[in-house]
């Protein structure tokens, strides 16, 4: 390696304990795109069905029984709407709780080291090496990030294992440098 090589070369090593409230954080926000379609697609539903069922095609509708109709079923589909969200929500978290308990390795300490070559995640006595092509998408939420490497599977890595502002920006640089745009969904690209 030459001098030029070990004076461009960049580490940033981060490290923490996932805690619960964390993971239960992370499952929120990783089923918050499916928690959405299943809530509009519920109200949809809902709302048309219950417009269907009132409306009887050989009657004579006037604005207000019409009117009357539109807000029977709004009001209707929004009530189970909002009961069917709360439902997923709270169901999301139990099943969180439970992953998190019932996973050991989930409670070990986590190292990761970031270098322009890639990420090597350590947990105990297993290290993952993830090339930065590997990636599959990169999100950023205010207490944490995300780094998928696949649809279903991500690396959680809270901002507090950061440990300043400082080290934040220089992984969201070596992000900016090193995953493509359309991967890269963090905020205040640096």
């Amino acid at each position: 390696m030459s001098n030029k090589d070990i004076d461009t070369s960049r580490e940033l090593s981060v490290r923490g304990t996932l805690t619960a409230k964390e993971y239960k954080k992370f499952s929120s926000f990783h089923t918050s795109r499916w928690i959405l379609w299943i809530t509009i697609s519920t109200y949809i539903v809902l709302f048309l069905g219950l417009i269907y069922i009132q409306y009887n095609p050989g009657d004579i509708f006037n604005f207000g029984d019409m009117a009357a109709i539109l807000l029977i079923s709004s009001t209707v589909s929004v009530c189970i709407t909002a009961l069917i969200f709360l439902y997923a929500k709270v169901i999301i978290r139990v099943k969180a709780t439970r992953e998190y308990k019932s996973d050991q390795l989930i409670k070990n300490e986590l190292i990761y080291t970031f270098s322009d070559t890639g990420i090597i995640q350590k947990r105990g006595r297993s290290i993952s090496a993830i090339d930065w092509n590997e990636i599959v998408s990169i999100k950023e939420f205010a207490p944490m990030f995300l780094i998928y490497v696949s649809r279903n599977k991500a690396m959680v890595i809270p901002k507090r294992f950061f440990e300043s502002d400082e080290k934040i920006k220089l992984f969201k640089k070596m992000i900016n440098e090193n995953v493509t745009a359309e991967k890269n969904k963090i905020t205040g690209n640096s």
